[in-house]
């Protein structure tokens, strides 16, 4: 296990009993005190007349949980086959789909998570999305459905590790959408394509900017695009360039191989579903088990057909 840095790990120091923390001195007057101290009730306790003696099952509490907020990795083609694919569809597939893109596909903290469970994840991620898509999306849409799910599992193959716990992924966080939810690539991208191929030296001094802040800033951004509106003819020269160029972008994606760790799994139902994971879970050993089997649990407790429940019900023992 990598040493971690993350705030989830607090470096607790051992607990000292409290007995070792007094002196005798202070254990003796509390010896003399206790017996001349008066009882907080003069009356022993009693039940008032006329209330039952039996306990009462104490009824369960039911919390509604939010809805799964959506995922979009900024690349349209992507991005906009899952949209199409969910539109007019429940809310709890759409929970269920979004669960996958952020928990399974893109964690942001893998706090305690190995590398190999975290690929694993991805594995199980793309087995649960094959599950939805047989059982809940239609024929026309499924493949294009899949093949995006595939493509944000490459994205998260490809992440890399900040110190031990956090994770980094070639996602855009800025993103364009319309009113239909379709996400619209940024115009940025053709412009500082157009910049580096016809003007090198402004785009050294756009990287400059950019760089010095470590992040895409307001002032790179307003550099990028004032220099966009007064060369809007290189921009179009250069657009069948930078086309060529997304094309061979998402080509390379398509190439990253994806961890086969639940790979096959049935997806004809979901009882045999979470026990095909189960068998598969049990067949790779090195993995941490409980783990994975708390994700076979929360999704056993999900209703119908779906993976992910937005209800939590809480009871006790009286």
């Amino acid at each position: 296990m990598s040493q971690c840095t993350c705030s989830y790990s607090t470096g607790c120091q051992p607990i000292t009993p409290w007995m070792d923390k007094i002196t005798s001195a202070q254990m003796e007057q509390i010896r003399k005190n206790f017996s001349s101290m008066k009882p907080m009730n003069d009356k022993p306790f009693a039940l008032p007349e006329g209330i039952p003696a039996a306990p009462v099952k104490p009824s369960p509490v039911v919390i509604e949980l939010g809805n799964v907020a959506p995922f979009r990795t900024g690349y349209a083609r992507i991005d906009n086959a899952i949209t199409d694919a969910l539109r007019g569809k429940s809310q709890e597939l759409k929970d269920s789909v979004y669960d996958i893109i952020r928990s399974d596909f893109l964690p942001n903290n893998v706090h305690g998570v190995e590398e190999t469970d975290r690929l694993a994840r991805i594995s199980l991620g793309v087995e649960k999305a094959e599950y939805l898509a047989n059982q809940f999306i239609d024929e026309a849409s499924r493949d294009s459905f899949m093949e995006a799910m595939k493509s944000i599992a490459r994205i998260g193959m490809e992440g890399k590790r900040v110190g031990s716990c956090k994770m980094e992924y070639q996602v855009k966080h800025v993103i364009g959408l319309d009113g239909n939810g379709y996400v619209h690539e940024d115009s940025r991208g053709e412009i500082n394509y157009a910049m580096e191929k016809y003007s090198p030296e402004t785009y050294a001094e756009y990287k400059k900017l950019l760089n010095s802040s470590g992040e895409d800033t307001m002032e790179s951004a307003m550099f990028s695009i004032r220099w966009g509106l007064k060369n809007f003819e290189l921009v179009a020269a250069g657009r069948p360039g930078y086309q060529k160029y997304k094309d061979e972008q998402y080509e390379k994606l398509y190439q990253v191989k994806l961890d086969r760790t639940f790979s096959g799994s049935d997806t004809s139902s979901k009882e045999k579903f979470l026990t095909s994971i189960k068998e598969k879970l049990e067949a790779n050993r090195n993995l941490q088990l409980d783990f994975f089997m708390n994700q076979i649990a929360q999704m056993t407790k999900a209703p119908g057909g779906y993976l992910v429940s937005r209800r939590m019900v809480l009871s006790g023992r009286a």
